[in-house]
């Protein structure tokens, strides 16, 4: 999915079947997804996370170059200051950059870490790696699982500060947490996927998202179909 307005390359790498798609984990730290973490908690945040080890000129977003970002607990990214929100509001969202591969309610309180309920980051020269790694829902629930990984790689073909966004499912098993509405992980307000420049204008949503379809991207694929968005 190519998005010229930003130069951003999207690349949603989807499962083919559940649990087929391994996260990638060679970046070192306790599970192999990163030695940044954030500890057990439930809408929670990083502190803001410097880009330029990765991408010495900040990133090109809709805007930018950004040269820092926040990992949310609740399944997402942002560029303009940590995000609490545990209820994804449809995009586009005003004033609010951010690359969400599975927006909903976390809740990693549930215990087992680094195997269970973890959030990683890896940074490395032409790279962001950010894991939520078998993570539960809100009320601290560790009944079902969400195995998810978003990738940002510098675009070698693009001006400086273009990227791709790989999005990697391997266990989709709940959309949504109990104050969103949800009861054992499912129905209320599912999550949501995708990115939104805070604009107003320029977002992309994945299918499904903020319906109980949003638990098929550990079962479609969309590699391969692209478009051109202007």
């Amino acid at each position: 999915l190519w998005l010229s307005s930003a130069v951003v390359l999207a690349v949603l790498f989807i499962a083919p079947s559940a649990h087929a798609v391994p996260l990638l984990s060679t970046f070192g730290g306790p599970a192999g997804y990163g030695t940044g973490s954030l500890g057990a908690n439930d809408d929670s945040s990083s502190p803001a996370i410097v880009l330029t080890p990765a991408f010495p000129g900040g990133l090109n977003f809709f805007g930018g170059p950004y040269t820092q970002f926040w990992v949310n607990n609740n399944g997402n990214i942002t560029f303009s200051g940590p995000r609490f929100d545990y209820t994804p509001t449809p995009f586009p969202v005003t004033m609010r950059p951010m690359i969400a591969p599975y927006w909903g309610d976390v809740d990693t309180r549930g215990g087992g870490f680094p195997t269970n309920n973890a959030v990683f980051w890896h940074l490395e020269p032409g790279r962001l790696v950010v894991t939520w790694h078998n993570v539960g829902y809100y009320d601290t629930h560790d009944d079902r699982k969400m195995d998810f990984q978003m990738i940002l790689t510098n675009s070698l073909d693009c001006r400086t500060g273009d990227f791709d966004v790989e999005f990697r499912y391997n266990t989709c098993e709940w959309t949504t947490g109990d104050a969103s509405g949800g009861s054992g992980g499912l129905g209320g307000t599912p999550a949501q996927a995708g990115f939104d420049a805070g604009n107003s204008v320029d977002f992309v949503q994945i299918p499904g998202s903020r319906t109980a379809a949003i638990l098929n991207l550990c079962t479609t694929s969309n590699v391969g179909r692209s478009e051109e968005r202007r």
